[in-house]
């Protein structure tokens, strides 16, 4: 699932991301009507993701602009943070702090 959902995310295809994979991960609950989601998150990730193009720098500046706008969409809608997916970006910040010494 997680491949698929990575699968997904490149190659832009956001509906499924959305309406599938986010479920079948445990982002959101199986019954979710995510039919005012949807556009909302690809935006946001169509924004943060094709837009800032390959720029490096401009790929950082837009993160903390993504992570500001998914925060009110996660307040707003059921979300929910697997622990799998935490111990996963809990590795890979560590991970990163390492690559920076």
């Amino acid at each position: 699932s997680m491949t698929q959902a990575i699968v997904n995310l490149l190659q832009g295809d956001y509906d499924t991301l959305i309406s599938h994979d986010a479920k079948r991960l445990g982002f959101l609950p199986h019954d979710t009507d995510v039919t005012e989601l949807t556009p909302v998150l690809k935006t946001i990730l169509k924004e943060g993701l094709v837009d800032a193009g390959s720029n490096l720098h401009d790929r950082k500046r837009n993160l903390m602009a993504i992570s500001n706008e998914l925060n009110e969409v996660f307040f707003q809608y059921p979300f929910s943070v697997p622990p799998f997916f935490a111990l996963i970006t809990r590795g890979l910040g560590l991970l990163e702090g390492i690559a920076q010494q």
